[in-house]
């Protein structure tokens, strides 16, 4: 009865902070596809060739989650939207195991109000659709490195299975890149949110900086060598997936405050922008793109080890 209370309560009282809002797309196109291409070009020469190739379809893949998110995809977007984001603020420490335990965490908690409007996807579940897609990837190559390829029929079942990686990286960089966007990260995700203090007078939703900063000015402003620039060096082996999210989240909601700093001297979009903006959003496109690079490394790398052992999740 307890765990049938708590899934219920999870239904209204996700809603919590959030306000009804338009859809949130990180970076927007053109800075989504630079950072796949700053991430595929930083990658080493072990990696599989076919994928050090890819690099347009690459760059068209890591775009796809916002392709889910029309009118006609009500349901996806409630499945697949939920990546885009998270609310790191209000988010349990450190994160559940797993993206149900995370659920019930949150439908526990005594400060959510159920009277609040609004639609699951609004907390946001980026963490977790980082987690998940570097799993897949990583099974993805463990299958493509057993694969042979002596007849035509095995050579075509392994080209076959390259595009289906070729997918997964994509999805996969998309929920990684979007969570290099800082407001993506927060509860200020569609301005300045009500619920926090504003001695500042920072803009509000009404006149939300979402895509006048990422999308307006990224497109004017920021070209693939200011964020390319920025990537170099040998891609780091990374740990447990959902710990290192959250060490990555932590430090991109560290950068929130100054967007809307800049916001209020200069609104993002009007073309008088200060100086500092550009170095500071080409320097959040290139983490997003270094970390991007170190999943599709470290799943590579992972995946020519022994499979580890399935343990249960317990907390």
């Amino acid at each position: 009865m307890k765990t049938r209370c708590a899934l219920l309560s999870y239904v209204s009282t996700m809603a919590l902070l959030s306000i009804a809002s338009p859809p949130a797309l990180a970076w927007g196109t053109k800075g989504h596809e630079m950072q796949a291409r700053t991430a595929l070009k930083s990658l080493p020469a072990e990696m599989p060739a076919f994928f050090r190739a890819a690099e347009e379809e690459m760059a068209h893949l890591i775009c796809e989650p916002d392709r889910w998110r029309t009118s006609e995809q009500p349901a996806l977007s409630e499945t697949a939207g939920v990546n885009h984001t998270f609310k790191w603020e209000l988010a349990p420490r450190p994160l559940p195991a797993n993206r149900h335990l995370f659920i019930l965490a949150l439908a526990q908690r005594a400060d959510f109000d159920p009277r609040k409007p609004g639609a699951v996807r609004d907390f946001g579940t980026g963490p977790y659709g980082i987690q998940e897609w570097a799993e897949m990837l990583t099974g993805a190559f463990r299958r493509w490195r057993a694969m042979p390829e002596t007849t035509p029929a095995e050579i075509a079942r392994k080209r076959m299975h390259e595009k289906s990686i070729l997918f997964m990286a994509g999805v996969l960089g998309h929920w990684v890149t979007d969570l290099s966007q800082p407001i993506h990260a927060s509860i200020h995700v569609h301005g300045w949110h009500p619920s926090v203090p504003n001695p500042h007078g920072y803009t509000g939703p009404k006149n939300d900086p979402h895509g006048r900063y990422e999308s307006q000015y990224v497109d004017r402003a920021i070209e693939l060598a200011d964020v390319s620039a920025l990537v170099a060096g040998q891609p780091r082996l990374l740990g447990n997936w959902l710990r290192e999210a959250e060490t990555y989240i932590a430090a991109t909601n560290s950068h929130v405050e100054q967007i809307y700093v800049w916001d209020k001297q200069a609104p993002w979009g009007s073309g008088q922008e200060p100086a500092e903006a550009k170095p500071f959003t080409a320097a959040r496109l290139a983490d997003g793109a270094r970390m991007l690079r170190d999943v599709w490394y470290s799943a590579w790398v992972r995946s020519g080890a022994p499979v580890p052992k399935y343990e249960r999740a317990v907390k």
